[in-house]
């Protein structure tokens, strides 16, 4: 999540709105697929690793702030008898497009990262193969039917503010969409661009959702008049703009910004009592990260091993302590930080994502001519 918070995250990703069809991503992603092979493999992913396999290797391909450690690595090596090569591939649009464009010559053999929103392109693309392995229940219920995508984690992209620059400037935070362009937030919130990141996204698709078909572009209109800045990534807007951000930069100048509903735990004090991160829960937007074993893998088995293996227990914890995501497992319980101050809003909202794929194109091409 931590752009997804991984704690450098930035769960998303650097292309044009849609699928890519030209300029420098999709050249670059075309080359990276000229070093792999295009053999074609099964269509179903196998359910285990096999023992005799001759590729003693598996590729996952995954957002840039993927932050599996070191241990869960090591666990699923131990287990499965394949090496893990993670590739890190942008912020989730991006990584989903990449994936679209070279599924007949793979970067790797799964993909990891890709969410409600932009999934649906790379399942109608036939950029990833059906996985037939049995999951555990709570992993099949938020399955549903879809066979090629897995549920790994879940999260809430929402409106997230620093509590003490309020606190010191005697304002209210930002409690609705409404008040990020209202004249008393006038350039103060960075948002991430639905072109390249999927909290951009989804926070653009939160208002589609709150403003509705007639009035979500007027909405933006107003944001862009009141100072909203668009950045590329979670990453960028954390660690560069955000004041209550990831890092030392003096510079912050944005103490409202889009990001997830567990921001508030990773910003936890040394008490344990209190964050410096607050949330508004009427912006927040479901969102569910998928795994998937893509299309012509080199190791489909390898591949089936390593996408069930994030639905087990020993990677759902590691994810949801490290990426600040909910767990699809439910004998996975929320660390205490993450229950306590991160935990999901209770409103969320959702847009079915057979409607988002067929609308997306567009309303980020609208979103774009707006923004410029």
């Amino acid at each position: 999540m931590f752009e997804n918070l991984g704690l450098s995250k930035g769960r998303s990703r650097h292309v044009g709105a849609g699928l890519v069809t030209g300029g420098i991503v999709l050249s670059a992603a075309l080359a990276l697929a000229g070093c792999t092979s295009s053999t074609p493999a099964s269509k179903t992913a196998s359910p285990s690793a096999s023992e005799g396999s001759s590729n003693g290797t598996v590729t996952l391909v995954a957002y840039d702030s993927f932050p599996l450690s070191d241990e869960t690595k090591a666990a699923f090596e131990k287990e499965s008898g394949y090496k893990l090569n993670v590739v890190k591939s942008g912020d989730g649009v991006e990584m989903t497009n990449k994936v679209v464009l070279t599924k007949d010559a793979p970067l790797g053999d799964a993909v990891f990262g890709m969410d409600n929103n932009t999934a649906q392109d790379a399942v109608k693309a036939g950029a990833l193969a059906d996985f037939s392995e049995k999951l555990a229940p709570s992993v099949e219920k938020i399955r549903g039917e879809e066979k090629q995508l897995v549920p790994v984690d879940q999260g809430e992209v929402c409106v997230n503010y620093d509590i003490a620059y309020f606190k010191d400037k005697g304002l209210n935070p930002p409690a609705s969409f409404d008040d990020l362009a209202a004249a008393p937030y006038k350039g103060l919130t960075v948002v991430e661009s639905p072109q390249t990141s999927t909290p951009g996204l989804a926070f653009m698709l939160a208002t589609v959702n709150a403003k509705g078909e007639a009035g979500w572009q007027e909405y933006w209109k107003s944001l862009k008049a009141n100072g909203v800045k668009v950045v590329d990534s979670w990453d960028t807007a954390f660690n560069a703009d955000f004041t209550a951000g990831g890092n030392e930069n003096k510079s912050a100048a944005f103490p409202i910004m889009v990001s997830y509903a567990s921001s508030p735990a990773w910003a936890v004090n040394e008490a344990g009592d209190a964050s410096t991160i607050g949330n508004v829960p009427a912006t927040c937007y479901s969102q569910t990260e998928y795994a998937a074993v893509l299309a012509n893998a080199k190791n489909p088995e390898g591949a089936a091993a390593l996408v069930k293996f994030l639905t087990e227990e020993t990677a759902q914890k590691d994810l949801t302590e490290d990426n600040y995501m909910y767990p699809v497992l439910d004998s996975v319980t929320l660390p205490e930080p993450l229950a306590k101050f991160g935990a999901p809003s209770g409103q969320a909202q959702y847009l079915d994502p057979v409607k988002v794929s067929e609308n997306r194109e567009n309303w980020v091409r609208s979103w774009t001519e707006i923004m410029g």
